[in-house]
This record gives C-alpha cells, structure tokens and sequence, in this order.
C-alpha cells in the first residue's frame, strides 16, 4: 500500500517526525515504521479498552484482551529488550 493512501493530518505529521528524532529506527515516510506506530497504537487503545472492562467486572474480555496484548508485545521483542535493560 503506498503511503499516500493514509491521511496525515500535520499535527500527526508533526508528531511522527519528532518521535522518528527520538527513536533511532522509527522512519516515519516507510510503511514499515507507521505498521509499527499502527499496532503501538493498537496496544495503547487495548490496554484502555482492558481498563474500561476491568472497572465494569467484565473478566472474560480482560483475559483475551490481556493475551492479545501479550501476543502483540512479544511480537515486537519488547519484553526481550527490557530484559536486556534489567541486565
């Protein structure tokens, strides 16, 4: 998919570009880095989502959100990276 498909507003042009100052591999003009912002994305709006259904008691969606969370994060290598950091 070519990037002019996506919309950008320039606020979250603005943002990307400045995020891809602070992170070394994230290059916001490749589809790979706005995938990776996409399902960072995800992950933030599942964990509110899990903090929504945790308050109103619904246990079953918090455990298959949790695990499809879990997923995504192993997927992305973070929890290799922070044991790494701990080291």
């Amino acid at each position: 998919m070519a990037l002019e498909v996506i919309e950008i507003t320039p606020k979250h042009r603005e943002l990307l570009n400045r995020l891809g100052e602070l992170i070394p591999d994230l290059d916001p003009n490749t589809p790979a880095s706005l995938q990776r912002v996409f399902g960072l994305g995800l992950i933030a709006l599942t964990m509110q989502v899990t903090n929504r259904a945790r308050q109103q008691r619904q246990d079953a969606l918090v455990d298959e959100l949790g695990a499809l969370a879990r997923e995504m994060v192993e997927a992305e290598g973070w929890d290799a990276q922070e044991e790494g950091d701990q080291q």
